[in-house]
């Protein structure tokens, strides 16, 4: 215990959780008051893990160090395993084929073969080296959207509070929206990030300026809620009202039975799949996607960067989950102080800029800790 600080455990939680947006006296309660969001946040300190634990073929194994550590340490061993496999296999041919030319010749030459013989079959019991066998690859897509011509959405001087309590969120914003857009939406909590996207798709009307969308623009916007939007009697099939659906739905890996399921009977993983199959039946020119990883794993998340990759449309992402941003953000917008502000960098170079502005607060934040 003395080696791991474990006196110091609960200042470093508690400095990782500040970074994450837990005042301290959030860092006071229990996980289960937590809202769905700030679950996800804690769900989101999992990125500084030291091991991997992988289960495959219903077998468990290990690795060392964080997931990029593992994904180069798995190649390796994988490679390896593959050259050891083919060797084995080589070997067992060589054998088998000199028993089957001189198992009958001379008394020398047979004696030799049976050797042989023998050496085989103790090769053979005491187990040889597995084929690698590949995961699954999963491919996901969005259909071709066609082209409209730009520009796609304007805004211009847009403001917006909320009447109920006078609370300024944004002010004389200004900027534009294109099928070449590939934005993250960055910032501290409750500092507006979905009011954008609310805003810009009409759910919420703006109290000063205006913006101006393309008449024909489709927009698909994908948030942590749709699920619970989805009927969860019917099954997805009956939702698409077109033969196309199914066969979409399968490239986001629900297939057979999935298909004809009732969507209440599918894990939340399977669901967020459906919602995203869903949205890339909608065929939108822009994605709008909230939250979109959240009940997938990483392999998913993957396939799901590589689909918005090939993405013809524009892209707006709010997400806590930076190894994505990094995959399929441009650009980085931070959402704060009633405005929006391009960051000069990228997402790798806010994630230093909010390390060191963690470290200048340190002192005031242990200070604030000590007297909860």
């Amino acid at each position: 215990m003395e080696e791991l600080d474990a006196d110091k455990a609960e200042m470093r939680a508690s400095r990782i959780s500040h970074g994450l947006g837990f005042t301290p006296a959030m860092q006071c309660k229990k996980l289960k008051d937590f809202s769905g969001d700030w679950r996800m946040r804690v769900d989101f300190l999992n990125g500084v893990c030291t091991n991997i634990i992988r289960m495959h073929n219903k077998r468990l194994k290990y690795y060392t160090g964080n997931y990029d550590q593992y994904v180069k340490t798995r190649l390796e061993l994988e490679e390896n395993q593959m050259k050891r496999f083919h060797w084995e296999q080589d070997q067992i041919a060589h054998m088998k084929n000199y028993i089957a030319r001189f198992g009958h010749g001379s008394a020398k030459l047979a004696w030799q073969a049976q050797s042989k013989e023998k050496t085989l079959q103790k090769t053979m019991a005491s187990g040889l080296t597995e084929r690698v066998v590949s995961d699954k690859t999963l491919s996901f897509y969005f259909p071709p959207c066609g082209k409209i011509r730009p520009p796609v959405i304007m805004v211009q001087n847009v403001s917006f509070e909320y009447t109920k309590d006078g609370l300024c969120i944004y002010n004389n914003l200004e900027f534009g929206i294109d099928f070449d857009t590939r934005v993250a939406l960055l910032g501290p909590n409750e500092a507006g990030k979905l009011t954008l996207l609310k805003l810009l798709t009409g759910e919420l009307l703006s109290t000063g300026g205006m913006i101006e969308k393309h008449l024909h623009v489709k927009i698909g916007r994908y948030h942590q809620h749709l699920q619970e939007q989805l009927d969860l009697d019917l099954c997805y099939p009956e939702i698409k009202e077109k033969e196309e659906m199914g066969n979409i739905v399968g490239r986001y890996s629900l297939t057979g039975k999935q298909q004809v399921s009732s969507i209440q009977n599918l894990s939340d993983r399977q669901k967020c799949r459906v919602c995203l199959a869903w949205l890339a039946w909608q065929n939108p020119h822009m994605l709008f996607l909230n939250k979109a990883t959240n009940h997938l794993d990483i392999e998913i998340i993957d396939a799901l960067a590589d689909a918005i990759h090939d993405f013809e449309g524009g892209m707006m992402l709010v997400s806590h989950d930076f190894r994505l941003i990094q995959q399929v953000a441009q650009e980085i917008w931070v959402c704060e102080k009633q405005t929006i502000t391009k960051w000069p960098g990228d997402i790798l170079a806010y994630k230093e800029h909010l390390k060191s502005k963690l470290v200048d607060e340190e002192p005031q934040l242990t200070k604030r800790t000590q007297n909860v």
